[in-house]
This record gives C-alpha cells, sequence and structure tokens, in this order.
C-alpha cells in the first residue's frame, strides 16, 4: 500500500521554533489560511503568506502579506519557519525549501504533520445540474441515495471533528452535492467559524431563489465557482445550466464579497475542454480581473473515479462519460499514462475524510457511487482511529492504487505550464 505514515509534528515544537523564528505558510489556500486559523488561535504570530501565483503576491489575506518564495531566499535557516499548506504541491515546495537551505522538521514542515486528517462534509446529497464529467450525468443506473444534513447534524459532525483532530482549521461543504440547496448553509458556515473552523464551498451558481447575501454576511473563507465556456459554450459541459443565470450570480456573488466580506476569496476554477478555448478565455479573464477573482484554469478530467478504474479493468465508458473524454483536452490515456508513472507516489486522498450527508464515510472521496466504497454508516458512531483502519484495509483502495489512480487528479490539477501554453496558443 502507498500510504504515508504521518509522524505528527508536537505543537510544542511549533510553539518553540514561533519563539525564536519568523513563521511563514506557504500557501494562502483554503489549507494555509486553515492553518492560520489555528496557530492564531494558539497564540502564534504569523509573519506572512507565501505563494507562487502572481495574482495573490502582493495581496492582503487575513491581515498578512502575501509573498513570493524569493522572499525567504539567502535568509539564514535559523531565523524562520515555513509550514508546507498545498495539497497537490508538497513535494514541489519541499525542493524548494531544500534549495534555499531550509531542512525539513527542522526550518519547514509538511502542514499534514501538524493535521494529518482534511474533512470534507457533504451537506447536500443534491445537485441542480448533471455536468457531462461528473457521475451525476446518467451514467450508471446504481441509486445513490439524496438529501441534506441538518443543522443539528452538522453541530455533532463539527464538534466530533475538533475533539478528535484540534488542529483542523478548514473544512469544505462539498464535494458531489450543491451546498446552496442546503438552507442552512449560512448557518453551518457561521457556526463552523464560531468554532475557530473556516468553511469553503463550490457552487455552480445556477440556482434563481439562493439567499447569497446570508451565506456571504456567514463568512465563507473560500468560494469556489466553476465555469468550462464563455456564453452558450458553457451549457455543453455544464449540462442543465443556464449561462445567463451563471453570469448575473457571479456578478452579485463579487459585489456581495466587496460589500459584506472582502477578505472572502473567490476563485473561478475554469475545466478545460475543446470547446472552451478562444476568445472566451480572455473574457473570463477579464471578468475575473474587473472582480477582483481567482482564475485557476485545469485541464478538464472525468471524475469521479469509478467509471476511470473499470475503464481501467476493460470495462468501456458509458455514454456521457464518453462524450466527456471526447472533448478533453488532456486526454484520459495521456491523464492514466502520468498518473502511473507516478505510481510508486504516496496517496494524498486518504488524509481526507469524506463525510456524506447522511453521516456515512467513504473509503475514498474521489469515488461516488457507495459500492465499495462505505467505511462506516455513521461517522458520529465511531472513533476516527477505526475509521481510518477500515479505509485503509478497503479492497476499492488496492484496486486504484493497482491501478496508479492514487495520482490520477492530481495529474490533472497540477499542470499549469501545460495549460496556460495551450490557452494562450488558441486565444
Amino acid at each position: 500500500m502507498i500510504h504515508r505514515l504521518i509522524k505528527p509534528f508536537p505543537l510544542d515544537e511549533l510553539k518553540k521554533a514561533a519563539n525564536a523564528r519568523s513563521i511563514y505558510i506557504w500557501g494562502a489556500g483554503n489549507q494555509g489560511r486553515g492553518i492560520a486559523k489555528v496557530l492564531t488561535r494558539e497564540g502564534i504570530d504569523i509573519t506572512g503568506f507565501i505563494e507562487r501565483s502572481p495574482e495573490l503576491i502582493g495581496s492582503n489575506v487575513m491581515g498578512l502579506d502575501v509573498l513570493s518564495s524569493d522572499s525567504i531566499r539567502n535568509k539564514e535557516s535559523g531565523c524562520i519557519f515555513v509550514i508546507i499548506a498545498s495539497y497537490f504541491y508538497e513535494a514541489e515546495i519541499s525542493e524548494k525549501c531544500r534549495a534555499e537551505g531550509l531542512e525539513e522538521g527542522v526550518s519547514f514542515v509538511h502542514y499534514s504533520r501538524l493535521k494529518p486528517r482534511d474533512y470534507s462534509i457533504d451537506i447536500s446529497g443534491a445537485c441542480n445540474l448533471k455536468c457531462i464529467s461528473c457521475p451525476r450525468a446518467e451514467r450508471s443506473s446504481i441509486e445513490r441515495s439524496a438529501g441534506l444534513m441538518s443543522f443539528s447534524t452538522f453541530q455533532s459532525v463539527i464538534e466530533k471533528i475538533k475533539r478528535e483532530d484540534p488542529f483542523v482549521g478548514n473544512i469544505q461543504l462539498y464535494q458531489w452535492g450543491e451546498p446552496t440547496l442546503n438552507p442552512s448553509l449560512p448557518k453551518m458556515i457561521a457556526y463552523a467559524r464560531s468554532q475557530g473552523i473556516n468553511s469553503a464551498i463550490s457552487s455552480n451558481l445556477n440556482l434563481v431563489k439562493v439567499d447569497y447575501r446570508a451565506i456571504v454576511e456567514a463568512k465563507p473563507e473560500r468560494f469556489r465557482i466553476s465555469a468550462s465556456a464563455w456564453g452558450k459554450k458553457y451549457e455543453i459541459a455544464h449540462t442543465g445550466g443556464k449561462w445567463e443565470q451563471f453570469i448575473g450570480n457571479v456578478e452579485l456573488l463579487a459585489k456581495l464579497r466587496n460589500e459584506l466580506y472582502p477578505e472572502m476569496k473567490i476563485e473561478l476554477y475554469f475545466h478545460v475542454y475543446k470547446h472552451s478555448l478562444g476568445e472566451g478565455v480572455e473574457q473570463f479573464r477579464r471578468l475575473c480581473k474587473e472582480y477582483n477573482i481567482e482564475f485557476k484554469p485545469v485541464f478538464a478530467y472525468l471524475i469521479s473515479l469509478d467509471d476511470v478504474l473499470r475503464y481501467q479493468e476493460g470495462i468501456p465508458l458509458p455514454p456521457a462519460a464518453q462524450s466527456a473524454k471526447d472533448s478533453m483536452l488532456m486526454d484520459l490515456e495521456e491523464g492514466l499514462r502520468k498518473a502511473k508513472e507516478e505510481r510508486r507516489l504516496a496517496c494524498d486522498a486518504i488524509r481526507s475524510v469524506h463525510i456524506n450527508w447522511d453521516t456515512s464515510v467513504s473509503n475514498c472521496m474521489m469515488y461516488y457511487f457507495p459500492q465499495e466504497n462505505v467505511a462506516v454508516p455513521d461517522y458520529l458512531d465511531q472513533p476516527i482511529e477505526d475509521i481510518t483502519k477500515k479505509r485503509l484495509s478497503c479492497d476499492l483502495c488496492k484496486r486504484c492504487i493497482k491501478q496508479g489512480l492514487h495520482r490520477y487528479c492530481g495529474v490533472y490539477s497540477t499542470e499549469p505550464t501545460d495549460i496556460e501554453e495551450l490557452i494562450n496558443s488558441n486565444v
């Protein structure tokens, strides 16, 4: 099994380092902000964030300056301490730290050693769209239950997370469902914040009767919105969505953010298909610049991994998944090849505890259908250590790693140079 045994980094050691050095958090996204939240709660002063994104460098996050990686260059390792807070780029950033003379465990540490587990809570088991790359696109006759998590259940989940993992400072309130369908969303965000935990949400922004003002007033730390093309082409991949509704809600969300909670990060996650390219890319860039939204293009890919695993095992893709495959800019075969080249590397998803709306826990958040993918029926009934043991020993995990699919999502999410070149050559 390719799972890292993470050795915790004691909080007392971090406090000792903080007394004598400047503390930097490398990564100003959801993970970085969550770590900052906990450090502040523990009375540890943070000097600033480090980022590689040009859009973020020079900005201010949580009252702290966002600096470039050059800010630690030529600094003596005994003067600084870096916490790497990046999900997919941990290994790359580690190498950069070493290149600057920093020593792992002495002058830099991965956030996973402070917080071995991340949490996602799917507060909605339903969605209003059937995007072609998503398993909701009528790919299977298998039924998956749909419902909404109650506010009281959410409170119980948060209380258990805090009890078992006190260093958790951020959670995501989505995975397969549309969180704005849950009318308790603002209360959930506000409650988590009252417990010292930041919330991240993701939405297709295609609903009409949603109180976006109440959501922003509750202060989610990150609001991700997804798109795949400009104008009517948007509706090809975001099946069932309406362009006019989407773009109107983007503008509304940005205005509410500026009015109610300027610190909220809005990220436009741009799924790039063959039909995404052209002048629409530049229009999205202008829109994001005008409304201070982070533009993040990523290769579109098939998710969940249910169909992809079966495809690797010789079962043809269902029609909706084949349609998505035909539209992908980075072909599925290429993605699978790159993933297999990384098969000896660790699985990042294993540290993510995915709690469904009915409190069942998935073996893996990257798989959608419940067959082989329910670790325990009720998160609230079992200790997290027992849940983790069951997840590590499941057959689905073994099949996935055998095919190298534990690296698949990272392959499509960490190709910034290639995708920028392809986009720019088609604009």
